[in-house]
């Protein structure tokens, strides 16, 4: 799910990004975060190339990956929920040039163990009296997108909501599936009914306002991914989404702020903010503020491609303040 040229292209003039980065999140069935669980990338030759920890707010970042396919498979040692594998996933570039870096969103809901001795849960959460017939066939799905056969796990969301056709879980899904497959009109229909089985759904909220933001519909796009973040705060990859959809509509007040929360909520593991945001900075002429985020952007980012590139940028943003202000531009990276 890689935002489209157009919408880029509205936020930055010199800047150019490197590879694809995976923002992850792990939540359980009810929408809450699971922290702590190990997330394994696997190469098409079935190698394991990244293993990174999901952050206590159940967020975790893979960067650098090239054009290819992947798994990633969740290790779940020492906590009560299930191991889980992602399908292949395609990451592969929509530029027709060469050189970039492109965010992947990635969701991942973890399942409870079987446990007949577990406590009841006090907590207020979704739930559903699902036909058995259905249930199998959505498990059939999660199962087939489990073991790459996608065409197989699409069919058998389609049978479990023929079979119900209010299936949150199967509704949720398959939006979520048909927007990680391109399909971006298609996937509003059944998003917009999962939300409206069950209206606090962040996870649908979320890939709604994706789905919306890939079709450059800005309105319906910021209004989603608001809702998104209204009920899972903890949620970096919204914030980040909601800064792209504020600057491609303009709004480039809010999307500082978006920017910014997503920098609070995903800390240093989500530095490609710092860059976002001095693309912006850049584009209002505030060189000071844009090299200020390139020198953050430098010391947070965990891989950079080419160094030497970003600091002739911060060079280039320091020479323009001088040039605007007639004074030299003093400067300490900091948070």
């Amino acid at each position: 799910m890689t935002i489209p040229i157009i919408l880029l292209s509205l936020l930055f003039s010199s800047f150019t990004f490197q590879k694809f980065v995976i923002i992850g999140t792990v939540r359980d069935t009810t929408g809450r975060s699971v922290p702590n669980v190990r997330v394994l990338a696997i190469d098409e030759n079935f190698q394991p190339i990244r293993t990174i920890f999901v952050d206590g707010s159940g967020q975790f970042f893979i960067r650098g990956l090239s054009p290819g396919r992947y798994q990633f498979r969740v290790e779940t040692m020492g906590t009560p929920y299930q191991e889980h594998e992602t399908g292949w996933i395609e990451l592969q570039s929509i530029r027709a040039r060469g050189g970039g870096t492109e965010n992947y969103p990635l969701d991942i809901v973890l399942k409870l163990k079987p446990n007949k001795n577990a406590a009841p849960r006090t907590d207020t959460v979704f739930a559903q009296n699902v036909p058995d017939a259905a249930r199998l066939a959505y498990e059939r799905g999660a199962k087939n997108f489990k073991d790459g056969l996608v065409e197989e796990g699409m069919a058998s969301l389609k049978q479990a909501l023929a079979l119900f056709p209010d299936y949150f879980d199967a509704l949720e899904s398959f939006g979520r599936e048909l927007v990680k497959a391109g399909q971006y009109e298609q996937s509003v229909a059944p998003l917009k009914r999962a939300i409206k089985v069950n209206p606090r759904a962040a996870g649908s909220f979320y890939a709604l306002g994706v789905a919306f933001l890939q079709l450059n519909q800005l309105e319906p796009a910021i209004m989603n991914l608001t809702q998104s973040a209204s009920f899972d705060a903890s949620n970096a990859n919204s914030f980040m989404m909601l800064g792209l959809a504020f600057g491609a509509n303009q709004q480039m007040a809010e999307a500082e702020e978006a920017f910014k929360k997503a920098l609070q909520v995903g800390g240093s593991a989500l530095a490609d903010a710092h860059f976002y945001l001095a693309a912006m900075f850049e584009k209002q002429k505030r060189y000071a503020d844009a090299a200020n985020e390139l020198e953050l952007f430098l010391k947070d980012a965990k891989e950079i491609k080419d160094p030497e590139k970003l600091k002739a940028m911060i060079r280039t943003m320091k020479e323009k303040e001088k040039n605007m202000t007639g004074k030299p531009l003093r400067f300490t990276a900091q948070h």
